[in-house]
């Protein structure tokens, strides 16, 4: 538990970094205790994905596809319409609508350690258009037209990850919630204000093409009262939901597997290949794995923050940054239960010195209901946690603060004076530096296409990014809602001094 005078120094909104480094503790090797398979890779190459990651709260217990095999032996003598590298949320999306369209495709899923335990079975369990307050900037860089494509592009992702859930009766506890953006500074409220004034203004003339979902703002003592939090200066809010990702993305996985995708867990692959001589079959790609090669006529990279591992042409251009993520599950000392209003909310706290923090609760009903989730403050970490692909490891001075970040969100009265931390955890995402995803073909590389890096954000892109990917693997082109601005072209387009004020 932490002392109170230090928790009222962080609620009103005091550098956490310089709180946190007294600790001086750096990451550590910490982690629940997991059950190795015989056949897990026990590979350790750099910017792949590490043999030990930290177990996350969603993957307790392990899903039945965890380690699935569609085949008991890798199929290397096989030449596939399609080879998917990574089985998060890009490549299970892609996969299934890719079978849902065409159920004659041959389709091979490689994944370097079990089903989805990457980054979208690690995250903070939001599923929310947390951009919105980007839009100005969207339009400023690209013009209105595109700026607006962006934005409905996030909403009606998030809209179509919500109906996919209802469709298929997918047991992830995914519960709409009022989401909010909370302020602990003026200055970073009022920026708040000042773009939802302006996405109204755009409302009124293109009522068609503004993201449709309201924000509405609490300010002041009206804030602290809805949130019965007393140091904030306001918030906004709007309509999110939250989940868990991990069995949401399974049951996409699912769904493949039952119109014939063939899934390989425990099989990384470590580099690509042209097929260089003439094939009958139409092989252009080879890919090695630790468990032999495979080919296929087209390659699908789903893999985030591993991307420059497998492709140097990527790594060359700078513009795909990794970097660890980390996550807590805690739970506070008093009962929730009699206060459904202010622990059935998801959160965001753009504004702490610590960097982004953002929340979630779980549901009454589901497995853990009244955990706590909380992730973010990467920003006091020197490094900012960026250019790793480590998730073996949590930064110790993260978990401090995470642990005592959760009791100042919700109050002091509403939580009780003592936390159980339940577990900490870490996920490799993947940045861009103009803060938007990577979709499309790979230049210069036939029959390779790639979605990768959601910046964080693969709730809200990554689902819809497959749907335009897969017209454009198929049909020739993007979609017309697509923005033009997630190509994967603009990796080797955009320069150093543009990418730094993006």
């Amino acid at each position: 538990m932490w002392s109170t005078s230090l928790l009222s120094t962080l609620a009103v909104g005091s550098s956490l970094a310089s709180i946190a480094s007294s600790f001086a503790i750096g990451p550590q090797a910490r982690h629940s205790a997991r059950t190795e398979k015989p056949d897990e890779p026990k590979l350790l190459i750099r910017g792949l994905p590490v043999p030990n990651p930290t177990e996350a709260y969603w993957q307790d217990p392990p899903h039945r596809i965890a380690n699935h095999r569609t085949t008991t032996e890798l199929p290397t003598s096989e030449t596939f319409d399609y080879v998917i590298i990574g089985s998060g949320i890009s490549g299970a999306a892609t996969a299934q609508k890719l079978l849902t369209r065409d159920p004659s495709l041959s389709i091979l899923m490689l994944e370097a350690r079990t089903a989805a335990s990457g980054a979208t079975g690690r995250n903070g369990g939001h599923c929310r258009p947390g951009s919105w307050k980007s839009i100005k900037k969207w339009v400023d860089a690209y013009g209105e037209d595109e700026g607006l494509r962006i934005g409905r592009m996030e909403q009606d992702c998030v809209n179509d990850v919500r109906d996919f859930v209802h469709a298929h009766n997918v047991s992830s506890d995914f519960t709409d919630v009022e989401s909010s953006d909370v302020y602990w500074t003026r200055e970073a409220f009022e920026a708040a204000l000042e773009v939802v004034e302006y996405q109204r203004e755009l409302e009124a003339r293109r009522p068609d093409d503004v993201p449709k979902n309201k924000r509405t703002v609490y300010k002041g003592q009206e804030a602290r009262d809805h949130w019965q939090w007393p140091e904030i200066v306001g918030a906004v809010t709007f309509t999110a939901h939250t989940q868990n990702p991990y069995h949401t993305v399974c049951a996409m996985l699912q769904i493949g597997l039952a119109k014939g995708l063939n899934l390989q867990t425990n099989t990384m692959a470590l580099s690509l290949a042209h097929v260089t001589e003439k094939s009958e079959d139409g092989a252009k790609w080879s890919v090695k794995t630790n468990r032999g090669t495979v080919r296929g006529k087209r390659v699908v990279l789903a893999t985030n923050g591993f991307t420059n591992a497998l492709h140097p042409g990527f790594a060359s251009t700078n513009f795909l940054v990794p970097g660890r993520s980390q996550v807590a599950a805690v739970h506070p000392e008093a009962d929730t239960s009699d206060n459904s209003v202010v622990f059935q909310r998801s959160n965001s706290y753009p504004d702490l010195h610590s960097g982004n923090n953002y929340i979630v609760a779980r549901p009454p009903g589901s497995k853990g209901a009244g955990d706590i989730v909380i992730g973010g403050s990467s920003g006091i970490s020197p490094t900012k946690e960026a250019n790793t692909t480590d998730d073996s490891i949590v930064n110790e001075q993260i978990a401090t603060v995470l642990h005592g970040a959760a009791r100042i969100a919700y109050g002091y009265k509403n939580w009780g004076e003592s936390t159980t931390v339940i577990q900490d955890w870490a996920g490799i995402t993947c940045d861009t530096q103009d803060g938007l995803p990577v979709v499309g073909d790979v230049p210069g590389d036939d029959g390779l296409w790639a979605i990768v890096c959601m910046n964080g954000h693969g709730m809200a892109w990554a689902y819809r990014s497959a749907e335009a990917l897969v017209d454009m693997m198929t049909v020739g082109e993007a979609p017309e809602w697509f923005p033009n601005a997630f190509r994967a072209q603009r990796a080797w387009e955009v320069k150093d001094d543009v990418k730094s004020e993006l």
